[in-house]
């Protein structure tokens, strides 16, 4: 969606997929989310050049394609969720990089299975959320989890979450921000309405569990 140099893992990843193989081609392209999501965080404030590039790309509010890998999409907003992005990003430091989490990762892989089945959206799948999945692994409850539709590049899927399209509170974006995150996995795969699907798992620890309290400063003691 943004140069061609961006998409160039897409198109790898495709590529992989008809050579060898469905998984081989989600593990490049997972990694190539990650390594998309981790520029993101390295400097927020510079990363709204690439959101700059979608709008000549409005005819209203349809996002026309610029790529063989991606499709034409109707969004909500128009250029002007673009724009909010842009000016949001504008005053945001860097973050600390992310760490890969296996745990996390399965538990998306575990969300992208069932719905690659089912054709359903959102974060919940018979009642299971982010929360439960993370604890079927073995892990703990406290993550936050993001998840795209639709787009076939690492940089669509960041792009995505960061415009926020359609979304009032703009959630996503601020999930991508948090600086408390430290580790995050990262699943993608088929979708039968949406054609791919990818989640992200944050958290700040690897497994999910609680985060270690803060340390404290001992009082002054008065003399």
């Amino acid at each position: 969606m943004m140069k061609k140099s961006r998409h160039m893992a897409a198109v790898a990843a495709l590529l992989a997929l008809a050579a060898v193989g469905a998984d081989a081609a989600a593990n490049r392209f997972e990694s190539g989310v990650f390594t998309e999501l981790n520029r993101f965080r390295g400097d927020p404030a510079d990363y709204k050049k690439f959101l700059q590039d979608y709008r000549p790309r409005f005819e209203g509010k349809l996002l026309v394609s610029d790529d063989d890998s991606e499709i034409d999409i109707m969004t909500r907003e128009g250029v002007a969720a673009v724009d909010e992005a842009i000016r949001d990003l504008r005053g945001e430091k860097p973050l600390s990089e992310l760490t890969w989490s296996d745990t996390l990762a399965r538990a998306a892989a575990d969300h992208v299975a069932a719905q690659s089945r089912s054709g359903a959206v959102g974060h919940y799948t018979r009642g299971s959320g982010p929360g439960e999945r993370m604890k079927a692994r073995g892990g703990g409850p406290y993550v936050n989890e993001v998840i795209t539709y639709g787009h076939h590049s690492p940089a669509g899927v960041i792009d995505q979450l960061l415009i926020d399209d359609g979304v009032p509170d703009r959630g996503h974006r601020h999930s991508l921000l948090r600086p408390e995150h430290r580790y995050a996995g990262v699943a993608c795969g088929t979708h039968p309405v949406h054609r791919t699907m990818c989640v992200i798992l944050m958290s700040q620890t690897p497994d999910g569990s609680p985060p270690p309290p803060p340390v404290r400063k001992p009082a002054a003691v008065p003399r």
